[in-house]
């Protein structure tokens, strides 16, 4: 495929992409995390007070970051992916995942939920058992599912909450301590769209515009862009 420089891409999307990451911040986060992005306003006047009242100097440095980023950007699909580390107090800090994705539906972006893609008792075993079988056998660092006495031998249904698409992939995502160690995350699974053909929702919002093969801008990992912008295309429209 025709690559573009990143810088160029960039260019190409900004403006689109500005509205769409300013509407992710302005609809706030799931509120079925612990501690989650439901006010980031509020969780910023929560650092201030408490480092103002409760936090000794032994226990900095104190910061909170806040990172948001897209992981898939094309004229239909939107996939979003933010993180907030929290260091007020105790030993260490706290940090918890959001993701979003959004698909185009009559010229409009609607957000996607993980229901929509696996709506039936079957599709969700399925979804459970491939994340568990993936965590038990293919994965380097997911401490809690390895060894002769492992922490965990059973993958709850109730961990899997958050997912993101790249442009071949849906991609499970897991809250620090689900399914390993806070510092060795964030652990998620990358599931290939084809392999999920039968086995979820037949039909479902974002089914109905795969495959993405042109006109997109994709990376979970980081930096390493993957990009296929036609010549004359531009998708910031």
């Amino acid at each position: 495929m025709d690559s573009l420089s990143l810088p160029e891409s960039q260019c190409i999307i900004s403006v689109r992409m500005f509205y769409l990451l300013l509407l992710f911040v302005l609809i706030g986060c799931s509120s079925e995390t612990e501690k989650g992005f439901n006010n980031v306003e509020e969780i910023k006047k929560d650092f201030i007070s408490t480092i103002l009242t409760e936090s000794s100097l032994d226990e900095g440095p104190f910061q909170m970051n806040y990172n948001l980023r897209s992981v898939l950007f094309s004229d239909d699909v939107v996939s979003l992916f933010g993180e907030i580390f929290v260091h007020a107090h105790m030993p260490h800090g706290w940090i918890r995942y959001e993701t979003k994705t959004f698909v185009k539906e009559n010229g409009a972006f609607k957000k996607v939920v993980l229901n929509d893609l696996f709506s039936h008792a079957s599709q969700k075993e399925f979804l459970r058992s491939y994340c568990e079988d993936f965590f038990r056998h293919r994965c380097d660092n997911c401490s809690y599912f390895q060894g002769p006495e492992p922490i965990r031998d059973y993958l709850e249904l109730g961990l899997i909450k958050l997912f993101a698409v790249d442009h071949e992939s849906l991609l499970i995502i897991f809250q620090p301590y689900g399914v390993g160690g806070f510092a060795d995350g964030p652990f998620f699974v990358k599931i290939p769209f084809t392999e999920l053909v039968g086995k979820w929702q037949a039909g479902n919002p974002l089914e109905k515009h795969l495959p993405i093969t042109k006109n997109f801008l994709s990376s979970w990992e980081g930096n390493e862009w993957i990009s296929d912008v036609q010549d004359g295309h531009s998708i910031a429209n």
